[in-house]
C-alpha cells in the first residue's frame, strides 16, 4: 500500500526528512493481507490547497501539521467549511478528507493551545518516538475507515467496501452487480463461468436473473475492465457456454524483442567472462 504524509511545517518536515530510515522501519504491515506500507512525504509550506486535504481511495493521506502556528489550522478549517462541502461525497469515487495530526513543540505549548477543530483526528508531542508517530497515524486511517481490505488478482485489485477495481495505479468504481461479477471472474480467471452459475450469483443477490439484465451487466463491466486496463483485460463470451475472463498475451514482436535482449545479454556477459 502506498500511504502519502503531507507535513504542514519546515521545522517539522526537516526533522521527519531525517528520520526516513526510522519511519520506514516503523511502519507496520497491514495484519489482514500482511502488505507492507510504502510512503511518500511531501512538504506543503504555505501553498495549502483544498484538495491538499483529500484522501483517495488509491492514495491515502495524512496531514502532520506543525501546532505552533494557528494560522495553518484556521486555514484548514476554512476550507474545510467552504470550499470542501462540494467534493465531499463525489458521484463515482470516494473521497475523504485525510486524517490530521496535530504536533506540538512541547506539552507546555499543548497545554496552552484551544479547544482542537472536529477535524483534527490525534496529537503528539515533541520529542517523540517514531514508532508511536508511525502507530498514531495508521490507527488514524483505521478509525477514518481509509485502510481497506484489498483483494489482489495479480496486477488488478479490488476494493470490497468502495466497490473499486484497481489497475495500475488508476481505479474504476463498479454497481454492486458489477463487482459480484467481477470478483467471481477473478476468482477463476481464464476459466468459462458457465451461464447457470451467473444466473444462480444474481439470485443470491435478488438482482433480476432475465437474460437481458445479466448481459447488460457483464457488458457494462467489460466496458470498464477494457477502459481501466486500455484493453489488456477483456470479458469474452464463449458460444452456448458462458463467458470467461481473459487477459491480452504479449504481441509476438514484443516477446521477440524481450528474448533478442536477453539472448544479447547473455553474449555479452559470456564476453565479458572469457576476457
Amino acid at each position: 500500500m502506498q500511504l502519502h504524509l503531507k507535513i504542514i511545517g519546515v521545522g517539522l518536515y526537516n526533522t521527519l526528512s531525517r528520520e526516513i530510515d526510522s519511519l520506514h522501519a516503523a511502519f507496520p504491515k497491514l495484519s489482514q493481507q500482511n502488505e507492507p506500507i510504502e510512503y511518500e512525504i511531501t512538504h506543503l509550506a504555505e501553498n495549502i490547497k483544498p484538495d491538499h486535504l483529500l484522501s483517495y481511495p488509491d492514495l491515502p493521506s495524512v496531514l502532520l501539521i506543525d501546532a505552533e502556528d494557528a494560522t495553518f489550522i484556521e486555514k484548514i478549517q476554512l476550507m474545510e467549511r467552504r470550499e470542501l462541502t462540494f467534493i465531499k461525497d463525489p458521484p463515482f469515487v470516494p473521497i475523504v478528507l485525510s486524517p490530521v495530526i496535530l504536533i506540538f513543540r512541547s506539552y507546555a505549548s499543548l497545554a496552552d493551545s484551544a479547544d482542537f477543530p472536529d477535524f483534527v483526528s490525534d496529537w503528539i508531542c515533541m520529542p517523540f518516538a517514531i514508532p508511536d508517530l508511525v502507530r498514531r497515524v495508521v490507527s488514524a486511517l483505521r478509525r477514518k475507515n481509509i485502510l481497506k481490505t484489498k483483494l489482489r488478482f495479480g496486477s488488478l485489485t479490488l476494493l470490497p467496501e468502495s466497490r473499486l477495481i484497481s489497475y495500475q495505479g488508476r481505479t474504476v468504481h463498479l454497481t454492486p452487480s458489477e463487482y459480484a461479477l467481477a470478483e467471481l471472474f477473478l476468482n477463476q480467471m481464464g476459466s468459462v463461468i458457465p451461464i447457470n452459475d451467473l444466473v444462480t450469483l444474481f439470485k443470491s443477490s435478488g438482482k433480476s436473473t432475465e437474460g437481458s439484465n445479466i448481459r447488460v451487466t457483464i457488458f457494462q463491466l467489460r466496458l470498464k475492465l477494457e477502459m481501466l486496463t486500455k484493453s489488456q483485460f477483456t470479458l469474452a463470451s464463449v458460444y452456448k457456454q458462458g463467458y470467461c475472463l481473459k487477459q491480452k498475451a504479449r504481441p509476438v514482436s514484443e516477446l521477440s524483442s524481450s528474448r533478442s535482449i536477453a539472448t544479447q545479454a547473455a553474449a555479452s556477459k559470456a564476453v565479458v567472462e572469457q576476457s
